[in-house]
């Protein structure tokens, strides 16, 4: 059963522009590709269930004073996550709006 939640998450292709959620400055907009289970399965299946499903679009908004965690607008509600948490959810851009005095972020 394992096996088949896996696979439900992690998408066998993706395309050439994925790249991940940790990497997008403030104001883009991006379509969730796949979710990894690289750090386990139950924080995959959670990452998923909080709505980070592949198809879903996302929008970063703005980030502690140190870079980590970062919000962003998923659905109808905001979720908080740490960059490391964000670098297992793999997008493709849509748009990037720059947010006016706000520097591009590092990945």
């Amino acid at each position: 059963m394992a096996a088949s939640a896996t696979a439900r998450i992690i998408p066998s292709e993706q395309p050439a522009s994925a790249v991940p959620l940790s990497a997008l400055p403030r104001g883009t907009r991006a379509r969730i590709i796949a979710v990894s289970a690289d750090r386990g399965e139950c924080l995959a299946r959670r990452l998923v269930d909080l709505g980070f499903e592949p198809g879903r679009q996302l929008e970063v908004g703005r980030r502690a004073p140190l870079g980590d965690p970062a919000v962003y607008h998923v659905a109808d509600y905001e979720l908080s996550l740490r960059r490391r948490d964000a670098a297992l959810i793999t997008v493709e851009v849509i748009s990037t709006s720059a947010v006016p005095g706000v520097p591009e972020a590092t990945a």
